[in-house]
């Protein structure tokens, strides 16, 4: 088996300004990012975690990612800026210290290198994928969701225990994240990503639109 991640990833923010290189996830910063899961996955700073709703900020305090840290966001407009920031910082009982939009994205991409970037996959294509064991799926749904119906071959691992759940799993190994309508598998991915996991894909559309393209599903 190949090596599994160290879970390193580069995430310094610059007093209120863009977040640059030199520092770790453990520095005391918390970066958000607060756009689409469409406009995140095609790219995201290193080290941002992702959050949909605001129901991700109770995973995020869950997978031990929440604590005692100033918090940074990205957003897709002003206006969200505005009425978001505060009110996740907030939330999360954390320092508001900044944000950014999509300008911003681009800046730190030009001083700083690559952004990260998930793959979206549609039904038809992680069946095949799954059929030639060329893909592992993590299904993030609840215990009787998952045990109704599933992809073939995929592991249950909650999004609430993402951190703890994929010790020994090799760096190189692909995976699919699926949740319930595809609207949180992008902050399990982004966990996961920041795991050290850089072959991540989510399903376009959750498990309800494999679920509605008839493909081979196992139950229990």
């Amino acid at each position: 088996m190949g090596a599994t991640p160290s879970g390193e990833n580069r995430l310094p923010i610059e007093g209120a300004g863009l977040p640059s290189t030199g520092a770790t996830q453990e520095s005391g910063v918390l970066l958000l990012d607060l756009r689409s899961p469409a406009a995140f996955a095609g790219g995201f700073i290193p080290g941002s975690f992702h959050l949909p709703d605001a129901g991700c900020l109770e995973l995020l305090r869950a997978n031990g990612l929440a604590g005692g840290k100033k918090l940074f966001i990205i957003t897709e407009t002003d206006g969200q800026m505005a009425q978001f920031g505060k009110a996740v910082a907030s939330g999360l009982e954390l320092e508001f210290g900044g944000a950014w939009g999509p300008a911003g994205m681009e800046e730190w991409r030009k001083r700083y290198g690559d952004l990260g970037s998930l793959e979206i996959v549609e039904a038809d294509t992680l069946a095949v994928r799954v059929s030639a064991w060329k893909t592992v799926v993590i299904d993030t749904r609840a215990r009787a969701e998952f045990e109704r119906a599933r992809v073939r071959e995929a592991l249950h691992i909650p999004a609430d225990t993402l951190t703890g759940s994929l010790t020994g799993l090799p760096a190189e190994t692909a995976l699919c994240i699926v949740c319930e309508t595809g609207k949180r598998a992008s902050f399990a991915a982004s966990v996961v990503w920041n795991l050290g996991y850089r072959n991540v894909a989510i399903l376009r559309g959750g498990f309800a639109a494999y679920l509605e393209s008839h493909l081979p599903l196992a139950r229990s």
